[in-house]
């Protein structure tokens, strides 16, 4: 069997052959390899096996919560992971033989005996004896990238930890655990994806020039990059939401390829690209603020949106050896600290780091030196906007005491690592003299519709209130608000087998629901609605609507609010009532394609698409209700997110008029909003929280982009 290195080493005076005879011609040419892995019924058949009798897994420890690892796989099926494209075969790398990169017996048809002693990634750790026998000018530097090298990784954790405890950590939860994500390879960025994707090729073993965006990029940089920048959590960066660029438009190859050798980070390195380098003349005017800021402010301080921030993990192995991660739900934050780099701008907004003297408890204990380096890092957040709520008015930075990075801010036990990045309390900026006014949308919040946890528990038993549980029966069996009635959101609506799926059902049918013996409602009571932050509640408020009942409220922050405040669960069925017969008073709250299709052009309607970017762009698309990814035409994006802080708690009500203003969604006696989404739940929470701000001018569109582009393919 040859060994990796020695097999790279027959590809050089390989290529000088194949790279001047013609590709292989006919399959009785191609080794088993090739036979087999483009034989799409063939590997279909072999991989069905796999899928029914289970694939092989690593072992996973019981103690693993997944949240380390919340990347969605890819939508192949498992085939197509595997399923060598023939045109392959006639491009330059498709004439070296399979086995000079991958070893295996390229002679057996037999798939255990051909895959003995494969290696899946030629690249992974040996980059320079396969792809630099012809790119050596690349990977001669490459190897030591940040995407190739850990190396920035070991010497962060070299300074919080004893020599020996750094040397333990290397040896076992650095490469079971941290390197799935901090390791990569010339493969994963140029034929296949990232293992903690679900592997894989990318494109039928075709290699790209440019990584692909969506299933090379976004899985790896998922949090905290990538869901800001597509606008998972808020609106996305303006430059992928409105000039679709992608990572590769700002970070080239040469960045890519460049060695990292001697940084301690991404800003340590020459190649790393700068807001000025495509806008060159802003520090020259003619903004006031560019030229007065220049020096001391950080372009991202002002033009960046709150970002996710990672808040805490725990790495350690268990009883039985294997290697496990526990993290807290990342948080939407904003923190401006000083600049830790000795060149500069003195502010720079900072992110918190998800390691505290705990992390690596399970293997080496407490950190020795966990306060040699800070808790929190400089940040260049991909949440960018033009206009942002730091613009709009001076002073919602200056004066504003909670935006800034001080001792009072962080925990007591990290003062002294942060000493360097922290403001005192006399640094935050003073307030100024406004320099501009900000428009705002005519809002009239009804005051009893949006209720804080505090409230809830105040007033949970009165005789006039039913909360409603709009979860699924089990999360709601598993733990609920005391007293709370439950109706599953999926009632509302009608199934997936329905064309187009996901549609609302008719007043008369949700009227004999809300007043079944599941809720038994009736006009005069008061009725609360929660769910845990996936958007139910908003089909439950539209449905209300539907059948004309008046006393609709919603709790703010979902049931993470009520466990913040430490409120206890119940747990158990829900309550049954006595059934009513609701006097429906229906109302027409509801567009179709072709309503959309006579607006538009007409000036009478605004359509707001409340996905986040890339469904909109059509770069991601829900491929369980549509065939294609895409946005109906004239659309304007605004994720249903921007009007949330990181606990689901909707913006206060100047912010959010702020918000709406800023893509023309203000209330009209003459133009109407239509939302619109995937199906119509992302939509109907925008209704329900225009509806709050006192909107009268909205409607959803009930099949939103199921309906649409099954109509228009």
């Amino acid at each position: 069997m040859f060994s990796a290195k020695a097999a790279a080493l027959f590809i050089l005076p390989f290529l000088s052959i194949v790279l001047t005879t013609p590709a292989f011609s006919n399959s009785s040419e191609q080794n088993q390899c090739a036979l087999c892995h483009t034989n799409p019924d063939l590997i279909d058949e072999l991989t069905a096996d796999a899928i029914s009798f289970g694939e092989d897994k690593p072992d996973i420890s019981e103690l693993q919560m997944g949240n380390g690892y919340g990347v969605k796989q890819a939508p192949f099926d498992l085939y197509e992971k595997m399923l060598v494209d023939e045109a392959f075969l006639s491009t330059p790398h498709g004439q070296i033989p399979c086995q000079l990169c991958h070893l295996g017996n390229p002679e057996s048809s037999d798939p255990d005996t051909a895959h003995n002693g494969m290696v899946a990634d030629p690249s992974l750790n040996n980059s320079e004896e396969t792809c630099g026998q012809c790119h050596g000018e690349l990977t001669i530097t490459a190897v030591n990238s940040l995407h190739m090298n850990p190396a920035p990784l070991y010497k962060t954790l070299e300074k919080r930890c004893s020599k020996e405890q750094a040397d333990q950590l290397k040896n076992t939860i650095l490469e079971e655990n941290c390197l799935i994500c901090h390791q990569g390879s010339c493969g994963s960025c140029h034929v296949s994806r990232p293992n903690v994707s679900g592997g894989g090729l990318r494109s039928g073993h075709l290699f790209q020039k440019k990584p692909d965006f969506v299933f090379q990029c976004l899985p790896c940089h998922t949090q905290p990059t990538g869901t800001d920048f597509i606008g998972k959590n808020g609106k996305g960066d303006v430059h992928y939401r409105k000039y679709k660029m992608t990572c590769s438009s700002c970070h080239s190859g040469q960045e890519f390829h460049a060695s990292a050798e001697g940084a301690d980070s991404r800003y340590h390195f020459n190649q790393l690209p700068k807001c000025i380098d495509c806008h060159s003349t802003v520090l020259e005017g003619p903004v006031p603020e560019h030229v007065l800021h220049k020096d001391t402010v950080s372009c991202s301080v002002c033009h960046a949106a709150a970002y996710q921030n990672c808040n805490s993990c725990h790495l350690g192995t268990d009883e039985e050896g294997l290697a496990y991660s526990q993290s807290s739900p990342p948080t939407k934050d904003f923190k401006i600290g000083l600049n830790p780099e000795k060149e500069g701008p003195r502010y720079v907004l900072m992110r918190k780091i998800g390691v505290h003297r705990n992390t690596f408890s399970d293997t080496i204990g407490g950190m020795k030196r966990f306060s040699a380096l800070p808790t929190y890092k400089k940040a260049t957040p991909h949440t960018i906007q033009r206009r942002t709520w730091q613009t709009a008015d001076c002073n919602h930075c200056h004066g504003n005491k909670e935006l800034f990075l001080t001792q009072d801010s962080v925990s007591f036990d990290t003062v002294v690592a942060n000493r360097h990045v922290l403001l005192k309390n006399e640094q935050v900026p003073d307030k100024v003299q406004p320099r501009r006014s900000f428009i705002l949308s005519p809002i009239y919040p009804d005051s009893d519709m949006r209720v804080s946890a505090e409230w809830l528990k105040k007033h949970q038993k009165d005789k006039n209130l039913i909360i409603l549980d709009t979860r699924t029966k089990a999360q709601y069996e598993q733990g609920h608000i005391p007293g709370a009635y439950h109706l599953c959101f999926c009632l509302f609506r009608s199934g997936a087998d329905t064309t187009p799926p996901y549609m609302m059902q008719p007043p008369e049918q949700l009227a004999k629901i809300f007043g079944g013996k599941r809720l038994g409602l009736s006009p005069e009571k008061r009725i609360v609605l929660y769910d845990d932050g996936h958007s139910g509640r908003g089909i439950a408020f539209l449905a209300l609507q539907m059948i004309g009942h008046q006393k609709i409220s919603f709790l703010d922050g979902n049931m993470g609010a009520w466990n913040e405040n430490g409120y206890q669960l119940s747990k158990g069925k829900a309550p049954v009532a006595r059934v009513k017969k609701y006097p429906t008073q229906a109302q027409d709250l509801l567009v179709n394609n072709q309503e959309i299709i006579k607006s538009m052009g007409s000036g009478q309607a605004i359509i707001i698409d409340v996905r986040n970017a890339a469904q909109h762009n059509g770069d991601m698309y829900r491929d369980d209700i549509a065939k294609k990814g895409g946005a109906l035409p004239d659309s304007i994006n605004f994720p249903l997110h921007t009007l949330m802080d990181s606990n689901g708690k909707l913006y206060p009500k100047e912010r959010l008029s702020w918000l709406l203003s800023t893509v023309g969604m203000i209330p009209s006696p003459t133009k109407e909003i239509y939302a619109t989404c995937n199906t119509n739940m992302l939509a109907a929470e925008l209704y329900m929280v225009l509806t709050y701000l006192g909107y009268d001018n909205v409607k959803v569109h009930d099949g939103s982009w199921a309906e649409w582009s099954a109509e228009f393919e």
